[in-house]
């Protein structure tokens, strides 16, 4: 199964950026939970998923955030996790929707830097 590393970002109101390399691309999930979770940062994140087509449109997604760590997983597939930077107690459930979105600026070799 595929993996990328990345991090993932959250605001108050449960809103959240979770941002991965994947085949040199910036792919970022856009998310809000429902359950309004409390503001967090994970600056290891994984995310796991089986093909390239899973990281498109917009998706549902569950999950649990807390204490020391957090998963979010996608209804299509893809989940995202990592440990937290500062734990959260008490832990909570996150449930909601979001979009992924693709930056087309390549990360490129560092040999590759001319045309």
């Amino acid at each position: 199964m595929p993996s990328a590393e990345g991090f993932i970002k959250s605001s108050s109101g449960g809103r959240f950026v979770a941002t991965f390399t994947v085949e040199g691309l910036s792919y970022n999930f856009v998310g809000a939970s429902s359950s309004g979770a409390p503001p967090f940062t994970c600056n290891e994140a994984t995310l796991t998923y089986t093909a390239m087509k899973q990281l498109s449109a917009t998706r549902l997604f569950d999950g649990k955030l807390g204490p020391n760590t957090v998963t979010i997983t996608l209804a299509n597939g893809p989940v995202i996790s990592g440990t937290l930077d500062m734990p959260i107690n008490p832990g909570s459930s996150l449930s909601g929707s979001g979009v992924w979105s693709q930056n087309l600026n390549m990360i490129l070799p560092d040999h590759v830097h001319e045309i």
